[in-house]
């Protein structure tokens, strides 16, 4: 390596090792088609670890019938990357989440896999759907609904 090489390229040398094991990404919408505002809440850490790899960073409040759209791309391994996100309006509250695997399987191949849940309690209801995947890149994107 030339001399100097490290100092005047380290900040390089770390966000190519930092892409090269991030998952593919997930690009949440969340639609808020309550009456209210919803709260954007963080409780678990899996809520942290998915604030901390969200862009833009979700709102912290999303009014009435608007729509919250951010990026989340976790930094595990290039075959995982998660999403899980909280809400409040009053008293109800939708928990989801969306996931990634691309599994190993005997014989050496893999097998991408995504899920998606919804948890309502006070009366909440809230659906997750999964709108799109892209079979190269293995990104997707995911509808969060609360009402």
């Amino acid at each position: 390596m030339p001399m100097g090489w490290k100092t005047k390229n380290r900040g390089k040398l770390i966000f190519a090792v930092t892409a090269a094991i991030a998952g593919p990404p997930v690009t949440v919408t969340f639609k808020n088609q309550g009456t209210a505002n919803a709260a954007y809440t963080i409780v678990t850490s899996n809520e942290s670890s998915t604030y901390a790899n969200a862009s833009p960073k979700p709102a912290t409040t999303v009014p009435a019938s608007a729509n919250n759209v951010f990026t989340v791309t976790s930094t595990l391994s290039p075959d995982v990357n998660y999403a899980n996100v909280r809400y409040k309006i009053g008293s109800k509250t939708c928990v989801f989440g969306t996931t990634f695997v691309n599994a190993l399987q005997p014989g050496g191949y893999k097998i991408p896999k995504w899920n998606k849940t919804a948890t309502a309690s006070g009366g909440a209801i809230c659906t997750a759907t999964i709108t799109s995947t892209n079979l190269t890149t293995y990104a997707w994107t995911v509808d969060f609904v609360m009402k």
